[in-house]
């Protein structure tokens, strides 16, 4: 049987996914779930991948936490002070040419277009 860690890379080598998503399939609390990402993170880098995470949106005035380093969702936008506010979503991508390598297997924010 797979390690917590290498099942948390299996799901998210197959699809985009929040904490609360992986919680429920993993059957651990968020807590756990983030607790291991940043392994997760340092354990790609020998394979060239990567885990990015598409940082949270306030659905309440649009605001993007681009440079948000925290892994959870913030608790107010710093705009409106509004609430409602989407959780990150993580994904492991392989490493391409084109793009800059994190070697140090922190997680990196990805540009979301809205589209």
């Amino acid at each position: 049987m797979a390690t917590i860690r290498q099942q948390i890379a299996e799901k998210l080598e197959a699809s985009r996914m929040t904490t609360r998503d992986l919680s429920r399939e993993l059957r651990q609390s968020e807590q756990e779930i983030l607790k291991h990402l940043p392994h997760v993170a340092r354990s790609l880098v020998p394979t060239g991948k990567r885990l990015v995470m598409e940082p949270p949106v306030c659905m309440s005035c649009g605001f993007r936490f681009r440079k948000r380093d925290r892994m959870r969702s913030p608790s107010r936008c710093p705009l409106c002070k509004g609430e409602h506010i989407t959780e990150p979503h993580f994904s492991i991508e392989g490493g391409r040419k084109e793009e800059k390598g994190n070697s140090q297997g922190e997680i990196v924010s990805i540009k979301f277009d809205g589209k």
